[in-house]
């Protein structure tokens, strides 16, 4: 998994605004984006030490519109970007990863010729979606958020961990 570096995705990727204006007619997804409320001091403290280390974080999020998961935690990473800058976070999401129904077992999990590269792909090891990775500036890989934050948690505090973690 530490394999996996920025310039490895290959796929069309759609930017938050993209996102949005893509999905503004699911309303789940315009829902989770304008209800979520972040918890500013955690924010502010992500600001702080990006700022403060010269850094930034490159950050893709996969999955699909099928997915309640990715329904409620891609607009919410949309919203945590707007909120801590532009400059600090590049975002990227890659949709369209489809279920291999009539995989076998041991076979992955996801369609071969239906879903994204990087679904597929060893590097990225996808398991559930939406999975979330960080990356430094320099596109070398962090860590990443399966599916949901951490128990008791929030994708902004998850996001402080990688930071006090790993930059």
């Amino acid at each position: 998994m530490n394999d996996i570096h920025w310039s490895d995705i290959q796929s069309e990727t759609m930017t938050p605004e993209e996102y949005l204006d893509k999905y503004n007619h699911k309303p789940l997804i315009v829902k989770n984006y304008e209800d979520y409320i972040p918890k500013i001091e955690i924010i502010e403290e992500i600001k702080k030490i990006l700022k403060e280390k010269n850094e930034r974080f490159k950050i893709l999020v996969v999955g699909a519109d099928w997915c309640p998961d990715c329904s409620v935690n891609t607009p919410r990473m949309v919203q945590l970007r707007e909120i801590i800058n532009k400059g600090l976070i590049e975002l990227k999401i890659l949709y369209g990863v489809k279920v291999n129904a009539l995989r076998k077992q041991g076979e992955i999990l996801w369609h071969p010729s239906q879903s994204p590269p990087e679904a597929i792909d060893p590097k990225f090891d996808l398991k559930k979606i939406p999975t979330v990775y960080f990356f430094n500036k320099e596109g070398k890989y962090l860590a990443r958020i399966i599916e949901n934050p951490g128990v008791n948690s929030t994708l902004e505090e998850d996001m402080l961990k990688i930071i006090k973690k790993k930059l």
